[in-house]
């Protein structure tokens, strides 16, 4: 009895094998980000890690909030925060969306996409401060001014630091909305 052996080739292999790659390029080419974990920026010197998953108000971010948020759109800005849940309150970024138009409110460089000069980037400690220029001392104040009249206070730690009035600092326990 003659006996062949075969052997098998990639052409002869299961259709399967071929279809489950077929799907993982696919599901790739439609969310490339998906499959891969986003990298943890490394902190500055100085920076506290802000974590979005529980929020400072009772119901996320609260109406005063975007309320400045939306005042800041026809001054040409965007505010952009997120809740430290170790403190219970707000970390505030202001970012230029136009400069022209922001350059009637704030001082500074104010390049389109770039945070509003405040001397130190937002969530970053300094104690510092009496080295600042007169541009950086004018937006915290008119920051300071802006976040008062939405009814939040500037906490003592730092400049982009703010707890919405009524709601006790340290409350961890809620859920942060989108922006």
């Amino acid at each position: 009895m003659h006996s062949t052996h075969r052997t098998i080739t990639a052409t002869h292999r299961s259709p399967w094998l071929s279809l489950a790659a077929a799907a993982l390029l696919a599901a790739c080419v439609q969310s490339p980000q998906a499959a891969v974990p986003q990298p943890v920026a490394a902190l500055p010197s100085g920076a506290i890690s802000v974590v979005q998953e529980r929020g400072c108000g009772a119901n996320g971010q609260p109406a005063a909030l975007r309320s400045a948020q939306d005042g800041l759109k026809a001054q040409g800005m965007a505010l952009k925060a997120q809740c430290n849940i170790q403190t219970g309150a707000w970390v505030v970024q202001v970012i230029v969306v136009d400069g022209m138009r922001a350059s009637k409110v704030v001082r500074g460089p104010l390049a389109d996409g770039g945070e509003v000069d405040m001397g130190t980037p937002s969530g970053v400690l300094s104690s510092a401060t009496q080295n600042l220029s007169p541009d950086v001392h004018h937006n915290r104040q008119w920051l300071r001014a802006l976040m008062a009249h939405h009814q939040f206070d500037n906490l003592p730690d730092a400049w982009w630091h703010y707890a919405q009035r009524g709601v006790p600092a340290g409350a961890d326990d809620t859920d942060l909305a989108a922006r």
